[in-house]
């Protein structure tokens, strides 16, 4: 709620002098909100675990802030990840998938999902065993083995700060922090129980026998022994990825048709790959009609194609700019549907060779009409 309150005033300030009437202002609340909850909150609870990592003492107090900041670290940067992924540009497709425009892969081999899963799952566990079953109630070698889990843990955060600070550094920000908070719960053990100052390296010769047993369990579910490491290098796009992927494929995100045919392929059903201002693009059956309606327009009636040019450019782009996945390409790929029918009735009783046309839309070369999407 601080940050909040920090973010709001700051925001409104530095963009005072752009506020015009009402509607600004509540446009401009909502993103000071928004900068206050996704960004400036994130950094207040990163400060804060670097703080209480390099406390040189706890008291009982001290512990139970550091409890609830380990709480909000791990719920709110979880969500505000999810967020995250809602608006960017990564799928979670393997390195031999051919992805559109600025489309990135995932930074994690899909197939090696169950072995971070089970790395994070170990971590969390020793986490928690730490954190919050007291020191005195636990026997040693559980103790040590959960701070082992813990080291594992801090492994896989630092594996994804580094394959995520190539292209998407914002995303590290929340494995940095529940880096910081493994280690710092390692820190304020031994620093509150006497007996447990050897621990740390205790944990560190535990951790590879550790290896050995979730290795072999994963093995048994189809893992490999290096899944770990090929989680990262059996990408591409990434800073520790091995895989060169195929060329992104360009959609022109400006026109309605164009995004449409950027929908899942069972939906759009994609023909063949076409060509335009020297790009490679997926082009359907709905796109070859519109382009050549446009086309046969232009030949027949060019003051009436310039105004409606005109008009689709004026109000086409500002929506289909809007247009970022492929479930909203589905929806418009639908709702072009009835478009689709008039064209092609339009091209059949006008023109004579309408099958003709629609084919040479996109081919390129001799072939590239000025009316191409």
């Amino acid at each position: 709620m601080g940050s909040v309150l920090i973010g709001l005033p700051f925001v409104v300030f530095t963009n005072l002098h752009t506020l015009h009437d009402f509607i600004d202002m509540a446009a401009l609340l909502i993103w000071g909100g928004g900068f206050s909850l996704f960004l400036l909150y994130p950094a207040i609870i990163t400060l804060q675990n670097l703080w209480q990592l390099c406390r040189l003492r706890y008291s009982k107090e001290c512990l139970k802030t550091a409890r609830c900041t380990d709480v909000i670290t791990i719920i709110w940067g979880a969500f505000c990840c999810l967020c995250y992924l809602v608006i960017a540009d990564i799928r979670l497709v393997d390195w031999p998938v051919t992805l559109i425009n600025r489309e990135l892969h995932t930074p994690i081999a899909t197939w090696t999902i169950p072995t971070v899963i089970t790395f994070g799952a170990a971590a969390l566990l020793g986490y928690i065993i730490l954190r919050y079953i007291p020191l005195r109630k636990q026997p040693p070698l559980l103790s040590v083995l959960a701070m082992a889990a813990m080291y594992w843990g801090m492994v896989l955060c630092i594996l994804f700060c580094i394959q995520l600070s190539k292209s998407e550094i914002m995303l590290a920000v929340y494995p940095f922090n529940l880096s910081l908070l493994f280690g710092k719960t390692v820190r304020q053990i031994c620093v509150q129980h006497e007996r447990a100052r050897r621990w740390p390296w205790m944990a560190f010769l535990l951790m590879w026998p550790l290896l050995g047993i979730l290795a072999a369990i994963l093995i048994l579910f189809g893992q490999k022994p290096d899944s770990l490491i090929q989680a990262f290098t059996q990408t591409s796009d990434w800073t520790l990825s091995l895989q060169k992927a195929p060329p992104n494929v360009l959609r022109d995100e400006h026109y309605l048709c164009t995004v449409a045919a950027g929908g899942h392929p069972k939906v759009v059903k994609p023909l063949r790959m076409g060509e335009r201002h020297g790009h490679r693009i997926v082009v359907n059956r709905q796109l070859l009609v519109a382009n050549a309606f446009e086309d046969l327009l232009a030949e027949r009636l060019p003051a009436v194609h310039r105004r409606l040019r005109r008009f689709y450019d004026t109000y086409g782009y500002p929506i289909a700019r809007h247009i970022r996945n492929r479930w909203t390409a589905d929806l418009v790929y639908f709702l072009m549907k009835p478009l689709e029918y008039f064209f092609v009735i339009v091209l059949y009783l006008f023109d004579a060779n309408p099958e003709n046309r629609i084919a040479i839309q996109y081919l390129g070369g001799k072939y590239r009409h000025p009316c191409a999407r």
